[in-house]
């Protein structure tokens, strides 16, 4: 007993005399140091570095008194090894996020990097708008994305419905995920634009999300699977529409324009965005949204052609795989920029960002056909006899026998090549397209106040390109669980 009171005493005494040597300039080795942030910065700096100073001494006075090193000296060391890593590590990251690194760069550019220079400009010089130089000449066409935010809410919310896990699962991230926007939207450092439109939409998003969930949760409850798996086929069409809505929404082809102006709906009738016109972090969440969805429905058919017996279906589809996967996506990506327009403008005159969605979806599909290939040759050659002999087709032997069982052993490399292709994206700015990471490259030079200031913008785009890909890897991790593949013979189970 007395060596966890020991222990207790002086870790509470290291944490508290590091607070303070943190926070108030008398106790500080370096004064100059804590003036560089405010009060709250600092005292939330001296939270964390107390805390893991106070860890190490903690994990040193137990392996001490308790004599570790003498009974497993590999595991003492290991443990001293991590505590002071983690002080080391912790320390630093902490000092350079809350005190060293000034994230004005970042606030003041927050619209640019979502949604790019166009719309930004469109928003701050719209009518009615206090950023206006003299006259106002834009038409603010930002509400093209919150139909888009409440779609893509409404479909996650009810797919998450739709499992049979914990609510905390759902309810936990997604109200962190709104949380961290509302901060995003209405911190009022550096704002260049009204928060109340953006703070009520993104709670009304948030409203459509809980009672989306809600609903379709209750409805897989009290309802037989097969109506709880209409339901799921129901949301994947949803949020293949969504993508294609969104697409639509941005930049409506001429005869939506003439049909909205018919039916008397005048910002639709009017011009939308031009695809050259996009960017930010919305151009590489469209791109990646396309690779995935439109590479899913490529690799699809490149599958079934590669492993089929006609030489018409089989020998293009073999041809243009390892056409495609040969070459690295960077040549592929300056192809599209520079040649495609020369084979598809005679019929048909498209942006770069329209060209990067098709460049993008046959990429994906190509490296997704080969995965799938893997499944397909792995299903039981039983299951297709019995689906032959209960007198179903071809065409639907392939899709409801070889097809879902070929995505249940490959889900994993499935969602590898998303999350690769997510990633990929980053690749855009080398060929002219404004997107996430080409802007925040470039967010010090757009003001005198900012220069020198390039690592916080690209601490940024690391954390959100990081978050996205852990987002789609758990979800991988829930899907595997809840059709059994997690556990030992559960490929078989499923």
């Amino acid at each position: 007993f007395w060596i966890y009171l020991v222990t207790a005493i002086v870790t509470s005494l290291v944490w508290g005399y590091s607070l303070l040597r943190t926070i108030d300039p008398l106790w500080a080795p370096s004064p100059d140091l804590v003036g560089q942030a405010d009060f709250t910065h600092s005292l939330l700096h001296g939270v964390f570095v107390s805390t893991t100073e106070a860890f190490a001494v903690c994990v040193l006075l137990l392996i001490a008194l308790r004599c570790t090193f003498l009974r497993t000296p590999v595991t003492a060391l290991l443990g001293v090894f991590t505590a002071l890593l983690m002080m080391v590590v912790v320390g630093g990251m902490s000092h350079f996020l809350l005190v060293e690194a000034d994230w004005e760069v970042v606030w003041a550019n927050r619209v640019l990097v979502i949604v790019g220079q166009q719309m930004t400009e469109f928003m701050t010089q719209a009518p009615g708008s206090d950023f206006c130089i003299r006259t106002c000449y834009a038409t603010n066409q930002n509400w093209r994305l919150w139909p888009i935010l409440y779609m893509t809410f409404v479909v996650i919310a009810s797919a998450y419905g739709t499992g049979a896990g914990r609510h905390s699962k759902f309810l936990v991230p997604f109200t962190g995920v709104v949380v961290f926007l509302l901060l995003v939207a209405g911190n009022p450092n550096m704002v260049n634009y009204d928060r109340t439109g953006p703070l009520s939409r993104i709670l009304f998003a948030a409203a459509l999300g809980y009672l989306s969930y809600f609903a379709s949760h209750r409805y897989c409850s009290i309802s037989e699977e097969y109506k709880a798996n209409r339901l799921r086929m129901y949301l994947t069409l949803s949020a293949v529409f969504t993508f294609f809505f969104t697409i639509v929404m941005m930049d409506p082809p001429e005869a939506i324009q003439k049909l909205s102006g018919w039916l008397g709906i005048e910002r639709m009738a009017g011009g939308g965005i031009k695809a050259s016109q996009w960017g930010g972090l919305f151009v590489n969440l469209i791109i990646a949204t396309a690779g995935c969805v439109g590479g899913f429905g490529v690799g699809v058919v490149l599958a079934f052609g590669r492993q089929s017996e006609l030489p018409f279906f089989k020998y293009p589809a073999v041809a243009l795989i390892e056409l495609v996967r040969s070459g690295p996506l960077i040549c592929w990506l300056w192809f599209t920029v520079m040649l495609m327009p020369d084979l598809i403008n005679p019929f048909y005159t498209t942006g770069d960002a329209i060209r990067m969605l098709v460049m993008f979806s046959l990429f994906g599909g190509c490296y997704i056909a080969e995965v799938l290939r893997g499944g397909l040759q792995s299903v039981d050659t039983g299951q297709i006899e019995a689906a032959k002999s209960l007198g179903l087709t071809p065409f639907q032997t392939k899709m409801q026998v070889e097809l879902p069982n070929a995505v249940r052993t490959t889900l994993p490399s499935i969602i590898s090549v998303f999350i690769g292709l997510w990633k990929d994206t980053t690749l855009l700015f080398i060929v002219t397209v404004l997107d996430f990471f080409k802007l925040a490259k470039d967010l010090p030079n757009t003001d005198q106040r900012f220069l020198g200031d390039f690592l916080e913008p690209l601490y940024v785009t690391a954390f959100v390109f990081w978050i996205f890909a852990f987002y789609l890897s758990r979800v991988s991790m829930g899907i595997e669980k809840n059709l059994g593949l997690v556990k030992e013979g559960g490929g078989e189970v499923a």
